[in-house]
């Protein structure tokens, strides 16, 4: 009779053996509460740059004495503004890519129940695999596993809590490790992206930009000035001299442009905090590892993603930052 117990216990402790414990599954969804939407931060380097861009380019459109070439000038800087928010194909898709896997973990390690889980599991799924076939259609990319989201849309939800915890856990044993290859490839697509020598160039152009641009404009404004108080009233509607609005804008640019250059360098991090996290993710998932050091990975890139947002609103809100900072340094 005891052996005939022992039989029957057998299969079911097989079967919790092979599930994920609740704190491995809660490392997940902490990992995907995360990463989600962490793509937006490398394309806000290039917003950032074609915003200044702009903005100073509008400084040089107005040291031009004529009128033709001032329009000139100021469809040139539209054009160009067009053309800057244009990211290549291939990071784009990236994006997409990092941002979909994240939203399928956060679906997978859910602790709610919803009566349209698989309808949902089923969009999430088809969606990351559409996006994956898209990524390998282009020429001279390393190819990516395809068909992975197949397993999101495997998870059906009916029945009790529990069964679909269990479900969930056998569906992320899957797929993380199936994903990694994934968030490897695209995390050097960023990595090489974020070191390019382009985007290099660009915030350097930039820093010079903003200071010839502005020393044109002011060089034009004490012409004007001179012209002015030696007689030629039909200059009169000129500006004739650097306002404070002016300066402080400048100011603004310099401290937008500190705040792209430190954005650029912080992402960089939290992309390698990204893959890293990841690694160490599967590791616990595959090896039933100790969770303290995942757990203290996936809070390595929390910390680098708090940063970087400190870096975006240095870009957003110069003005407030800069008296802030000038604030903290005199105190």
């Amino acid at each position: 009779m005891k052996k005939l117990y022992l039989m029957f216990l057998l299969p079911f402790t097989l079967a919790a053996c092979s599930t994920l414990t609740k704190t491995q599954i809660n490392a997940v969804n902490q990992f995907a509460q995360t990463s989600k939407g962490f793509s937006a931060y490398p394309s806000k380097i290039m917003e950032s740059l074609a915003q200044i861009r702009s903005k100073r380019g509008i400084y040089f459109a107005n040291s031009l004495d004529n009128p033709a070439l001032h329009i000139q000038e100021l469809d040139s800087i539209y054009s160009f503004k067009k053309q800057d928010y244009v990211i290549s194909r291939k990071i784009d898709i990236t994006f997409k890519v990092i941002d979909k896997y994240a939203q399928s973990l956060l679906l997978l390690s859910s602790d709610k129940f919803e009566k349209d889980l698989d309808i949902q599991a089923l969009h999430f799924g088809e969606d990351l695999d559409s996006l994956t076939v898209r990524y390998n259609s282009i020429t001279n990319v390393q190819k990516v596993p395809v068909a992975i989201g197949a397993a999101i849309s495997q998870l059906v939800a009916f029945g009790g809590r529990q069964y679909i915890r269990a479900r969930q856990a056998k569906e992320i044993k899957k797929f993380v490790p199936q994903a990694d290859t994934l968030i490897a490839v695209m995390s050097n697509n960023l990595l090489d992206f974020l070191l390019s020598s382009n985007i290099q160039e660009l915030i350097k152009n930039e820093e010079k930009g903003v200071n010839n641009n502005y020393l044109s404009y002011l060089r034009h404004v004490k012409t004007v000035s001179s012209l002015v108080s030696g007689g030629d009233t039909s200059l009169l509607a000129f500006n004739t001299k650097s306002t404070i609005e002016n300066d402080n804008e400048y100011m603004d640019l310099k401290t937008q442009l500190d705040g792209v250059k430190k954005l650029r360098q912080l992402t960089i991090d939290a992309t390698r905090r990204l893959r890293k996290a990841h690694t160490k993710l599967l590791d616990a998932i595959a090896r039933k590892r100790n969770l303290k050091t995942t757990i203290w990975e996936v809070q390595q890139l929390y910390d680098g993603i708090k940063e970087i947002k400190s870096a975006i609103e240095l870009i957003e809100k110069p003005a407030i930052n800069a008296y802030g900072r000038l604030k903290d340094s005199n105190t």
